[in-house]
């Protein structure tokens, strides 16, 4: 990842009329990188801030999407309906994606149960015994 140093020699390379090429192999970039930066006006901010923004990505459309509200209201009727069942219900229903991105999004939205509260067994002090479970005999 460059940071805003190296913007900042660009910046002054460009001011000074060095071609992009030049400036790629002066710099070890891409051409297209620089010229992607020019075109988005990085080069041009403020760059004496020392600060380079990158956002996230916005999430990709999946096949998945329009049946999601089914999975739902079935895992609300039926809570420990499978992942393989769900699968083929949305199957029919005219999903046409893999097994593995439903399965994903089951595992992610299906209701979980409880864990069992552990209750720990305690001997007060002084009424413990150890206890071998070695087969009785007693070596001698």
């Amino acid at each position: 990842m460059h940071g805003w140093e190296t913007r900042i020699r660009l910046k002054h390379c460009l001011d000074q009329g060095m071609s992009k090429a030049e400036m790629s192999r002066r710099f070890g970039l891409n051409e297209r990188t620089i010229r992607r930066w020019i075109a988005a006006g990085q080069l041009d901010g403020d760059l004496a801030a020392g600060r380079v923004a990158y956002s996230a990505r916005s999430p990709a459309p999946h096949k998945l999407d329009a049946y999601k509200g089914i999975i739902e209201a079935r895992l609300a009727e039926f809570p420990r309906l499978s992942a393989q069942r769900l699968f083929d219900e949305v199957r029919e229903a005219g999903y046409d994606g893999g097994y593995s991105r439903v399965r994903d999004y089951v595992r992610d939205v299906h209701p979980r149960e409880p864990a069992e509260e552990v209750v720990r067994y305690e001997t007060p002090p002084g009424h413990q015994a150890q206890v071998d479970f070695g087969g009785g005999r007693s070596r001698g």
